[in-house]
């Protein structure tokens, strides 16, 4: 005899123990709200610590970049209009890392690296809080629908 899948899904991993009760995705929801906002804060606090570091003293800065796919930091360089550029895999970020002092560098390669943490942290909870939305509308019109059946 085959072995019956438990739950909705016949694979083994992270769909198999979610709570699929309105209940719990509501609360989820609630929950990575709060986690944007405690990410959104640490991502300003991050510009502040870079700001405060270096008093305006490099060619280059971090912005708080707002999108619809969520918020980001970006560098940018003082005066010049110009795409956003990273510093680990940008020819304009590298150059600019390149002219700095290694003790600079250092630094700079930390705030690059707090950067790319913060982004993807920000990505994940706003990716899955954006999914959860849409799956409670789905529930909430699958319900409606078989309400009137």
């Amino acid at each position: 005899m085959q072995n019956v899948p438990k739950g909705p899904f016949p694979f083994k991993g992270k769909g198999e123990n979610l709570d699929w009760r309105v209940k719990s995705l509501r609360e989820r929801s609630e929950s990575l709200r709060s986690e944007l906002k405690m990410v959104v804060t640490s991502m300003r606090q991050l510009i502040s610590d870079y700001d405060n570091t270096f008093e305006g003293k490099l060619s280059a800065y971090l912005v708080f970049h707002r999108t619809a796919n969520g918020n980001y930091l970006r560098w940018r360089m003082n005066g010049v209009k110009q795409r956003y550029f990273a510093i680990a895999n940008d020819e304009i970020g590298e150059s600019f890392l390149r002219l700095q002092s290694g003790a600079v560098q250092r630094v700079l390669l930390d705030f690059e690296q707090q950067r790319l943490r913060i982004n993807i942290l920000h990505g994940w909870y706003f990716y899955e809080e954006k999914s959860l939305v849409k799956m409670l509308e789905n529930t909430k019109r699958i319900h409606a629908l078989a309400r009137a059946i």
